[in-house]
């Protein structure tokens, strides 16, 4: 899931209520990577995603999303 700053957390909700429907219909996933939203080097206009609001993000996910495996760093994003 890509998200962007906290002023668009309506989408996000929305976002993580459609995969819990999914996830409930489906049986679950094996995964599931939020994606702070990165401007640079982009057309699209933006602003970074906090440390925060990233960190807010995570656990709002792991608690909503609450069939997923435990969580794994996915190291290509931690830098």
């Amino acid at each position: 899931m890509l998200f962007r700053p906290s002023r668009e957390l309506a989408r996000r909700v929305d976002h993580l209520s459609r995969l819990r429907q999914l996830q409930d219909r489906s049986g679950g996933f094996q995964a599931f990577i939020p994606l702070a939203f990165q401007p640079d080097n982009t057309r699209v206009r933006g602003e970074r995603v906090g440390g925060v609001d990233a960190l807010k993000t995570l656990a709002i996910s792991r608690l909503y999303l609450d069939k997923l495996p435990p969580y794994q760093a996915y190291w290509v994003m931690l830098a």
